[in-house]
């Protein structure tokens, strides 16, 4: 074996090791918060901790989903779906429009979409301006607040990421569907979609987990029966302490969807975030 080959299996071998390292610091807090709910109330104040050998019970999921957070849960579920419908009908033909189309001010409006990726993440800055406009127009605490504006955060990237995507398609094909006969209609939700799949379903991730992860825009637009799963979690930290065995319980159903959303796809995201990568 070359000094090529040993260098390459080298580097390889050192990607892996740390790529090993930071999954278990990250997974460490994870399996720990598990472990916890499943721990009656004594067992978790226990010193030392125990990791294994105790009597593992489901009451704290009981406790849980007996009272508002299964309500919590459906309603993040529907402001999720719900946002990423609305963000992916406009972060398509937004993105398609860049992508496809020549027109004014196009530079300075495709340098306001980069400026805004950031609102994916969410915007504290934002806040207070976006509830004084909501509650002005009487959008406040009502069950289209959420997803309009888990929608607007995250549409910047969902149409920066479909640009992209649409720019991998070659051209050519759109023109011979014109000679074709077909027209720009069937080309713009049937014949391009398809072809941008990845591009969909890394835009949909998105937007879910800016959608679902959310608790500070949550806390200040909506209460009530449409409290969301971030704000019922919360609501575990008590006047008088921590409820750590409801409050890790909770916290262990809120990862489960994002787990099986990037378990099922995590291959999608990668493709639609590389997509035109190399052809621009």
């Amino acid at each position: 074996m070359n000094n090529h080959k040993v260098r390459k299996y080298t580097i390889r071998a050192v990607e892996y090791l740390i790529a090993a390292i930071f999954a278990v610091i990250n997974l460490i807090p994870v399996f720990w918060g598990v472990i916890t709910s499943l721990k009656n109330p004594r067992e978790i104040s226990r010193i030392p901790p125990q990791i294994f050998g105790f009597e593992p019970t489901l009451m704290h999921y009981q406790t849980v989903l007996s009272g508002q957070f299964f309500r919590s849960i459906m309603n993040s579920v529907l402001f999720s779906l719900f946002a990423i419908m609305l963000g992916l009908i406009l972060g398509y033909l937004a993105g398609y429009g860049f992508a496809r189309r020549k027109f004014r001010f196009k530079s300075l409006l495709f340098f306001l979409v980069v400026v805004g990726i950031p609102l994916s993440g969410g915007s504290s800055v934002l806040l207070i301006p976006n509830y004084l406009y909501m509650l002005k127009l009487h959008m406040t605490n009502q069950f289209y607040t959420l997803p309009l504006i888990y929608a607007a955060y995250n549409l910047p990237m969902a149409i920066w990421i479909f640009i992209a995507g649409i720019k991998a398609v070659p051209f050519e094909l759109e023109e011979a569907a014109r000679i074709d006969g077909v027209s720009q209609h069937y080309i713009v939700t049937r014949l391009v979609p398809p072809l941008v799949k990845p591009s969909i379903a890394s835009a949909a991730l998105f937007i879910f987990i800016g959608s679902w992860n959310d608790y500070i825009t949550a806390s200040v637009m909506v209460s009530g029966n449409l409290k969301v799963i971030q704000q019922s979690i919360y609501d575990f930290m008590g006047f008088f302490g921590l409820e750590w065995g409801p409050l890790t319980a909770s916290t262990t159903i809120a990862v489960i969807p994002i787990l099986i959303v990037f378990t099922i796809a995590g291959r999608q995201l990668v493709s639609g975030l590389t997509a035109g990568a190399v052809k621009g």
